[in-house]
Parts: structure tokens; sequence; C-alpha cells
């Protein structure tokens, strides 16, 4: 089982905000170097340089749309030793399926699916190589439910979760864990690209960042932020049936 304190680099995706901003921050307090990687390349400077003022760690950033830049960010960390990917990036959309067009869906399954097995893929080689490494995947509560007008992204967070628990049994003997961390609503710009309201309590993003990486650390492969959610997933799932679950979150979602 790996230590933090054991590994050089990490690559956090989506890092330029929110929950992927708050993992860089933390992992440089722990002295690991972090690539951060993302759209907005103002964002990135400036946490590169908020990085700089309360670590020592080294930082690079690189700005790319991982569904169009994927081969550029491989071939710019082909250098590093990156024992720690961070999958954080990821989109959704909130409405009736057909209300949105199919390209911004195959957009949001390349992103969510695609980009997170491929860079898992490409940099757990190099971790099985040197015999160490960790994964740590954001999904969402929304993996654990059937949930109307949020079906394609729900949808995606379930593979992701379904995806981070396989790979956890496959490598808990070989020196890199994998984490499947699972949010519900976080203070993110999530809900204003997803066109949803946001009028909910939501909670921290570097709360679910500390309490993930205590996760990583303790060994365990799976991480529901907030007592409402944890306690929300273990009940509905162990009393109510799936086409029950379905009918309920229609109404309420």
């Amino acid at each position: 089982m790996p230590k933090l304190s054991e590994l050089k680099w990490a690559l956090v995706t989506g890092a330029s905000s929110g929950i992927g901003r708050e993992f860089a921050l933390e992992l440089a307090r722990r002295n690991l170097n972090v690539v951060l990687v993302g759209r907005d390349i103002f964002a990135l400077s400036k946490l590169a340089e908020e990085i700089h003022g309360l670590s020592s760690s080294k930082v690079i950033f690189i700005q790319a749309d991982l569904v169009k830049d994927i081969s550029y960010v491989l071939e710019n960390t082909s250098s590093l030793r990156i024992d720690l990917l961070i999958n954080n990036a990821g989109l959704g959309l909130y409405g009736e399926f057909l209300s949105h067009q199919w390209d911004e869906y195959a957009n949001i399954i390349d992103l969510n699916v695609k980009v997170l097995t491929q860079l898992t893929h490409h940099y757990l080689k190099e971790m099985l190589h040197r015999g160490r490494g960790g994964i740590i995947n954001v999904a969402s509560v929304a993996g654990f439910f059937p949930i109307p007008k949020f079906a394609v992204y729900a949808s995606t967070k379930a593979y992701v979760y379904n995806f981070s628990l396989a790979l956890w049994a496959e490598l808990r003997d070989k020196n890199i864990h994998v984490l499947c961390v699972a949010p519900g609503k976080t203070r993110t710009k999530f809900f204003e690209r997803a066109k949803m309201r946001t009028d909910y309590k939501m909670m921290e993003p570097r709360d679910v960042v500390i309490g993930a990486l205590k996760t990583f650390e303790a060994g365990k492969p799976l991480y529901i932020p907030g007592a409402g959610n944890k306690l929300t997933y273990v009940v509905i799932r162990r009393i109510f049936r799936d086409d029950t679950i379905a009918k309920v979150l229609k109404k309420f979602f």
C-alpha cells in the first residue's frame, strides 16, 4: 500500500478550479510535485504561483482540452515519473435526454469515460513497472443511481465507480492503490456548466479532498464525502428496487 510521502509526481486533471485545484494544493503541501492539466491557462498559472508560495514542490501546467489534446498531455509528461494520477476532469448536462444535442453527450462520454480510461491505461503501465503508484478517480453519488434528467452523466459516473473498484481488486497486491471518490453536491463550477440550479447546501472542495487523501492513505477503495451522502447510498441501495429509485428521483429532479 503506497503512502503519499513515497510518491514523487502527481498529475491532476481539471486542475483549473474546484476539486482538482484543491487536490493540487493539498498534494503540494505534502511535498509532491504536480502536473496541472486544464483548459484555463490563466487559472493554471495563478495556481502554480500559489503552490510555489506554499511549497518547494515542482509545478508544471499544461493547457489542454483532454478530449482533443490527450496525446499532447501524454507526450509532455513522458519524461516524468507520474506516481499518482488524479482523474478529476468531468462534465455533465441536466435536462430531458432529447433536450440536448448528441455532440454534447458525446463530449461528456469522451471526457468522463474515454479520457479517464486512457490516462489510467497509460500511466498504470509505468506504475506497474516501478512497483508503486496510486490512482484517484472522481466519480459522483449520481453514479450509484438511475437519475432522470441526468441520465448520461450519472451513467458515466457509474462506469467510473465500477471501473475503479474493479481495478482496486486487480491491483491491491501490486502496491498500487485505486480510490473512487464519490462526492455529492460540492461548491464547484459543475452546476453552472451542467445548466442546473445551485440553490442547495454544498460541501467545500477542500473538505472533499482532505477526506479523499485520508481515505487513500488508509487503503480503502471508496470515499463518499458527507454523512448524508453515505446514508443515502446505504439505505436507498439496500432497501429499494432500481425501478422504484428511478421513479422517485424523477420527481426529485
